[in-house]
């Protein structure tokens, strides 16, 4: 995906208490939206023809503040060029039951017949968190062609 080959990846990984201090929450000039309606949003996303790429995290967890910050921020900052709607939720929702969410972090790729693309879950390498999810919105972004 054209927004990863921007950025440089920092230092190695580091404990979750270290992250949420280096990379304090909602620092970005472009927000991600938080969830509202998910069956309006599936709704939106089959209309569109993009998929809804959702961040599921908790409050206090550093891990989730890194992919927010190094990757959904500039994510939702360029949904429109990158063909996809990106949300934010807290895991816990009603809505978000069927999905059976155990960690987070965690990315859904979701259109309105479930899940498009395999989902990504935790934090375990920044090296390769781009590639990652550059791959499951390309595979998400296939079910539309």
């Amino acid at each position: 995906m054209r927004f990863f080959s921007r950025f440089v990846m920092g230092k190695a990984s580091q404990p979750a208490s270290q992250a949420a201090q280096s990379h304090p929450v909602q620092t970005s000039s472009h927000p991600v939206p938080k969830l509202d309606r998910l069956d309006k949003q599936l709704e939106r996303a089959a209309r569109q023809k993009r998929p809804l790429v959702l961040l599921v995290t908790m409050p206090g967890c550093g891990w989730c503040d890194l992919v927010r910050q190094d990757y959904v921020q500039h994510l939702a900052r360029d949904q429109d060029k990158e063909g996809v709607i990106v949300f934010e939720t807290i895991q816990g929702g009603l809505e978000l039951q069927s999905y059976r969410i155990t960690m987070v972090p965690t990315v859904l790729f979701l259109g309105v017949q479930g899940e498009l693309a395999e989902r990504l879950v935790g934090y375990a390498s920044r090296d390769f968190y781009g590639a990652y999810l550059s791959e499951r919105i390309a595979n998400a972004r296939k079910k539309f062609a």
